[in-house]
C-alpha cells in the first residue's frame, strides 16, 4: 500500500509523534495533547476541520486518507484503517475502541485485497466497541450501537446494533435536527469553540 499511496519522511515522521505522544505522560494533561494532536492532524490528514478531538491511543495507517469534517471526536482506543478512505462528517463521534475497516483479503490468495472507502455522515454517533466495515455508508444522523458489527449501509436517522447490525428503529430526536442535536463531546464544550 505505501508503494501506491506514497509516504513521504515529514508524514513518517509525524505519523511516528503522533503515535509518541501516547507513551508520555504528558498525553493525559488535555489541554497539551488535544491541541497538540490537532496540529498534527492538520498537517497528517487529507483534511482536518475546526475543532478536532482526538484522545489517546487512537491510531490510524495512511492519514493522507482520511477526511475529517468539523467537531469530530474520537475517543480512546479508536483504530481507522485507512488504506482505503475513511471521510467521517461533521459532528461525528466515535465512542471508545471504534474500529473501522477498509480493506480486505481474499479468501483464495491472501496477496489479493480490495480497498473500499468508508463514509461517516453529518452527526453520526457510533459507540463503544462498534466494527464498521469496507464500503459501508452510515446516513446523517445515524447511530451504531454499541459492539454493532456493520457490513451494510445504513439508512439516515436510523439506529443500528447487534452481529450483523440490524435497523432497531429511527433516532429519538424529539423533533431536533442537526445542531440542535447538541453533539457536544465534553463537559462545557471544552475544545469546541462556538461558530
Amino acid at each position: 500500500m505505501v508503494e501506491e499511496v506514497g509516504y513521504t519522511a515529514p508524514q513518517r515522521y509525524m505519523h511516528f509523534l503522533w503515535d509518541a505522544l501516547d507513551k508520555l505522560p504528558i498525553s493525559i494533561i488535555v489541554d497539551f495533547s488535544i491541541p497538540f494532536r490537532r496540529i498534527l492532524a492538520k498537517r497528517l490528514f487529507a483534511s482536518c476541520g475546526r475543532n478536532f478531538i482526538a484522545e489517546e491511543n487512537v491510531r490510524f495507517n495512511f492519514p493522507q486518507n482520511l477526511e475529517v469534517g468539523d467537531d469530530v471526536f474520537l475517543n480512546r482506543g479508536v483504530f481507522l484503517d485507512t488504506k482505503g478512505g475513511v471521510a467521517l462528517g461533521n459532528y461525528v463521534g466515535l465512542a471508545e475502541d471504534v474500529q473501522i475497516f477498509t480493506h480486505k483479503h481474499s479468501e483464495s490468495d491472501h496477496v489479493v485485497r480490495k480497498y473500499e472507502k468508508v463514509s461517516l455522515k453529518d452527526f453520526v454517533m457510533v459507540n463503544s466497541g462498534a466494527m464498521i466495515l469496507p464500503g459501508v455508508t452510515i446516513g446523517e444522523q445515524a447511530v451504531v450501537a454499541a459492539r454493532a458489527i456493520v457490513h451494510d449501509d445504513v439508512p439516515p436517522n436510523a439506529v443500528v446494533g447487534g452481529v450483523p447490525a440490524k435497523v432497531l428503529r429511527d433516532r429519538r430526536t424529539d423533533g431536533r435536527t442537526r445542531k440542535e442535536l447538541n453533539h457536544i463531546w465534553l463537559h462545557k464544550s471544552a475544545f469546541q469553540d462556538e461558530q
